[in-house]
């Protein structure tokens, strides 16, 4: 999937403001699922156990590598010079004068009556805005749990950054077939969350343009407000959805080359859920020692993987890998 074919994806996204079944099949339609999504992987004690177990563990943004992954960037001048002026007109009898002033919404989202009475009842401390929003990028940095793919199996540069300088290993999943994912197949998965929890892969947009998350950041305060009324708390949370899926799908063009794709878990919260998948096939790297060799097998035997390759330099001088005979 190029970058274009990922930006009409992007564009799709901005565009929903729903969860109804037509808009999310148009939103699904739009994404160009390549044959195989792949994950590189170190060898270690923690990678070799989920190789064995098929398990994949989502990861929290605050880990990964690029502090700006999953970023709420916010124009402060722009909710500076608008509060200015709702704060002179917060008393006025004639709300609809709002609506003249920002049609037909304003940052937020909230109509122009709503707006008002929130307003009088508790208005904003814009002084420890900034403290405010920094909380709220730690929080959602903490709580939004994804997983990483791409799409090249034998891209270089991602042998050298995620598998360790070709010592580690690849494991390559078809997304495209449901016996893949193994969650909700055994009887202790009934209670399960990851089984309740439908998670979607998304393509990774890359741009040197920041996604403005201002309304969502707004929202975000207003539910962690006390007093709030309800009508005004139920609109913002229609107003969040797919907030979420479009901070952390985006981000700079330097990092374009990994060609990446997310599963995000559907629930943001601190607590690290995993979920079961097992691989079409697995890829060993070309420098990868020995004895760590025979454990790798060895777990992707345990999985139930027969189909085991590994990375050689062909005649050609490129990558490519060839199957490797294991014993019984």
């Amino acid at each position: 999937m190029n970058n274009i074919e990922r930006k009409a994806f992007w564009d799709a996204l901005c565009s929903i403001r729903d969860n109804t079944p037509e808009h999310i099949q148009e939103l699904l339609d739009s994404r160009k699922i390549p044959e195989y999504l792949c994950r590189f992987r170190a060898v270690s004690e923690n990678s070799l156990m989920h190789l064995q177990e098929n398990k994949l563990y989502y990861s929290s943004a605050n880990y990964y590598d690029d502090p700006f992954d999953t970023f709420i960037h916010v124009d402060y001048a722009q909710i500076n010079r608008c509060y200015a002026i709702l704060s002179d007109m917060v008393n006025s009898d004639a709300p609809s004068s709002l609506n003249d002033l920002f049609p037909p919404e304003f940052i937020i989202g909230i109509s122009a009556e709503q707006l008002q009475y929130s307003l009088k009842e508790h208005p904003l401390n814009l002084s420890s805005l900034p403290d405010r929003i920094k909380e709220i990028r730690t929080i959602i940095q903490k709580n939004l749990f994804t997983i990483c793919f791409c799409e090249d199996e034998l891209s270089e540069t991602l042998w050298m950054k995620y598998a360790d300088n070709y010592k580690g290993f690849l494991l390559v999943y078809d997304v495209r077939d449901e016996n893949t994912f193994l969650c909700g197949k055994e009887e202790k998965c009934k209670n399960c969350r990851s089984l309740m929890e439908k998670p979607s892969i998304y393509p990774i947009y890359y741009t040197e343009d920041a996604y403005d998350a201002t309304r969502f950041a707004l929202a975000c305060m207003i539910l962690g407000e006390k007093g709030i009324p309800a009508q005004i708390i139920e609109h913002v949370q229609k107003l969040v959805i797919w907030e979420a899926e479009r901070i952390s799908i985006i981000k700079k063009k330097c990092h374009e080359y990994d060609k990446e794709w997310r599963m995000i878990r559907p629930t943001m919260m601190p607590d690290r859920t995993c979920i079961k998948m097992k691989p079409r096939k697995i890829i060993l790297g070309l420098r990868m020692p020995e004895y760590e060799r025979m454990l790798v097998i060895s777990a992707a035997k345990t999985a139930g993987i027969s189909n085991i390759e590994e990375l050689f330099i062909n005649d050609s001088d490129n990558l490519s890998s060839r199957s490797v005979q294991v014993r019984s």
